[in-house]
C-alpha cells in the first residue's frame, strides 16, 4: 500500500512537471509617429521633463484596471523594457515628428545655449479601464524662458481597445495612441 501510494505521487509530480505556464510575451511601447527627419535640427532647444509616472506602472507586468480600485497584473504579457522609458521616448519621438522645427532635449538637460522652453509632465493615470478604453490623465506645463510658474493644463485622453479584452497588441496600440494625443495637445502649447 506504501510503495503504491508513493508510485502515485511521483506520477502526479511527474505529470505536474509538465504542465508549463506560457511564455511571456513582451511589448514595446510606441506613439504612431509620422516620418521624423533624420537631418539635423536647428531650431530652438526645448527641455522635456521631468516626466512623471504613478507608481503602479513602475513593473515589468502591463496593468490593467478591473474596478475602480482594482488593478490587475497581467502574468506573461510585459513590457520589454522599463515602462518610464518607454512612455519617455514615445513621448519624445511623438513630438519631434509633430514639431521638426525644434530640438527636443530629454530631462535633465545639459544645453549651451539654455532651452527656450521647458515642458513638465506628470501622468496620473494610465491604463485600460474595466470600460475597454486606455485612459491617460496628465497635469502638464509648458515654460518658456525663465518663466517661474508657467500655467497647470490637464489632458484627458481615453481610446478605444479595438480588439478583444486579452488582445494586448491593441491594448498596446491604444496606449501608443493616447501618447500621440497628448503629445498633440503639448505640442499646440510649446511657442518657439
Amino acid at each position: 500500500m506504501k510503495l503504491r501510494a508513493v508510485l502515485s505521487l511521483s506520477l502526479l509530480l511527474a505529470l505536474a512537471g509538465c504542465t508549463r505556464t506560457p511564455p511571456a510575451q513582451y511589448y514595446v511601447l510606441a506613439a504612431p509617429a509620422g516620418e521624423t527627419a533624420l537631418a539635423p535640427r536647428t531650431g530652438a532647444l526645448v527641455g522635456l521633463g521631468p516626466i512623471g509616472l504613478p507608481g503602479y506602472l513602475d513593473r515589468p507586468q502591463i496593468v490593467t484596471r478591473s474596478g475602480e480600485n482594482r488593478l490587475d497584473l497581467a502574468a506573461s504579457r510585459r513590457w520589454a523594457e522599463p515602462f518610464d522609458e518607454s512612455f519617455k521616448r514615445a513621448l519624445y519621438e511623438q513630438l519631434a515628428a509633430l514639431r521638426p522645427e525644434l530640438r527636443f532635449l530629454h530631462y535633465p538637460w545639459k544645453a549651451s545655449p539654455p532651452v527656450a522652453a521647458r515642458i513638465a509632465l506628470d501622468v496620473q493615470r494610465f491604463d485600460r479601464g474595466s470600460d475597454g478604453a486606455v485612459t491617460l490623465l496628465a497635469r502638464w506645463s509648458v515654460a518658456s524662458g525663465t518663466e517661474a510658474a508657467p500655467a497647470q493644463r490637464a489632458s484627458r485622453i481615453s481610446v478605444p481597445v479595438a480588439g478583444k479584452a486579452d488582445d494586448y497588441d491593441a491594448l498596446v496600440a491604444a496606449h501608443g495612441q493616447a501618447i500621440a494625443l497628448l503629445a498633440k495637445d503639448i505640442a499646440g502649447a510649446v511657442a518657439p
